[in-house]
């Protein structure tokens, strides 16, 4: 929820950044708080302990 309102956000303060143009073909300036917002979301999957093995299984070596 906080990554959406912060992209929200984001697009209601600069929508011109959120939607670069084609012509020239360049590519696009990646504005701050849009990928802070997208980094926040990434942030459970980096600080997510490893599940346990399963039962049973032993690694061979």
């Amino acid at each position: 929820a906080a990554v959406a309102a912060a992209m929200i956000w984001a697009g209601n303060a600069d929508p011109a950044a959120l939607h670069p143009g084609v012509v020239p073909l360049v590519a696009p300036v990646l504005p701050l708080w849009p990928a802070a917002a997208v980094l926040l979301g990434l942030l459970p999957a980096v600080v997510a302990p490893v599940p346990p093995s399963p039962t049973g299984f032993e690694e061979q070596v």
